[in-house]
């Protein structure tokens, strides 16, 4: 299971605390005098902690201020325990790729002794988050939507067509091979979930079958290219129909490009309809990708990658409650994901039966 330990160092987000500390450590990075100010926190997302302000730093040239995101990696969060330096050098590395807007990034630290945690500093996008479940696609008209699903399907090949073996994105994933991409992320989730442990907490017998089947019939894939992880509608911001920065690069690794289209035509996130993510038809996506990622859709593999999606899904919503059960998390959402839990394992049992058949 996942460690579930503190740091020493507690974590304090009051602005009297976590500001002094804040602005030291970017005085030191920048080698400049900073202030911030205007403290907000948003309150979407269960994994990191994010919070907005002003910044103001005091340069040679002149007087700057910068709109800054600071996203810290709670240690009771739901993903804990973080690394930023992963996502800092990948959106780092994907600040120039057309077509595919990420937030700039300004510093990181892994350094718990700074303010608690990990953290990343990045400069703020405008823009709001079209989440399917609350029917934003009927509150845009056609052609915003239409955009907005092109934009989508473009910066999600844009991001498979990346050359991250020829950057410096090399050394993160040192071992990603063809044959071994897919049995890492089911590892890395059978560990989140708890199912490598010494039997001491209670899984569901579904979880052990998949986890077997999916080592099993672990596909090879045809490329390695750099996976979100996340990649799908409600972790993209958005102004009058262009996306303006995709967001939540946390789970973001070396992997088959088809795990990222599967997550994201997953029917949790559909809202009801048949389009992926209740936005965009499947038909066009899938045509679309194809032609600008040259990535060839193979569907008994991206079968293979809705499945992993759901026991990924379940492992989260097993995490958040083993957090709350054992008092390292305090968020009521948390609580409730585990009202989730039975419908995504009847989700996961149904696939599986589809493909035993």
């Amino acid at each position: 299971m996942t460690d579930l330990s503190l740091p020493a160092l507690a974590l304090d987000l009051s602005p009297e605390t976590l500001g002094p500390r804040l602005e030291a450590f970017l005085q030191a990075t920048w080698s400049a005098p900073v202030r911030l100010e205007g403290w907000q926190r948003f309150p979407a997302g269960f994994s990191w902690v994010t919070l907005g302000c002003t910044c103001h730093v005091q340069r040679p040239q002149g007087h700057q201020s910068l709109a800054l995101i600071l996203r810290i990696g709670d240690p009771r969060g739901l993903l804990a325990p973080y690394v930023a330096e992963p996502e800092f050098r990948v959106l780092d590395a994907l600040k120039t790729v057309p077509g595919l807007p990420v937030p700039r990034m300004h510093a990181y630290s892994d350094d718990h002794r700074i303010i608690g945690a990990p953290f990343l500093v990045a400069g703020r996008v405008e823009g709001d988050t079209p989440m399917p479940w609350k029917g934003n696609a009927e509150q845009r008209d056609a052609a915003e939507n239409e955009s907005l699903s092109r934009e989508f399907t473009d910066a999600m090949a844009a991001l498979h067509r990346v050359d991250w073996r020829a950057s410096s994105l090399d050394r993160l994933w040192p071992d990603a091979s063809p044959d071994t991409v897919a049995r890492q992320q089911v590892r890395h989730w059978a560990r989140h979930a708890g199912l490598l442990d010494v039997p001491r907490i209670h899984v569901p017998p579904q979880m052990h079958h998949a986890m077997r089947w999916l080592e099993r019939e672990a596909p090879v894939a045809e490329q390695v290219t750099i996976v979100h992880g996340d990649f799908r509608v409600g972790n993209f911001l958005q102004k009058g129909g262009h996306i303006t920065a995709i967001l939540d690069w946390e789970l973001v690794h070396a992997g088959d490009p088809l795990e990222d289209i599967a997550w994201a035509g997953l029917r949790v996130f559909a809202a009801g309809t048949p389009r992926i993510g209740g936005l965009i038809e499947r038909e066009a996506f899938s045509r679309r990708y194809a032609e600008r990622s040259g990535v060839r859709l193979r569907p008994e593999v991206i079968r293979y990658y809705e499945i992993l999606g759901l026991f990924k899904s379940a492992a989260m919503l097993m995490g958040a409650t083993q957090r709350v059960a054992t008092g390292r998390a305090r968020d009521v959402r948390m609580a409730s994901m585990g009202f989730q839990l039975a419908s995504t394992l009847l989700e996961l049992n149904r696939l599986l039966t589809e493909v035993a058949a």
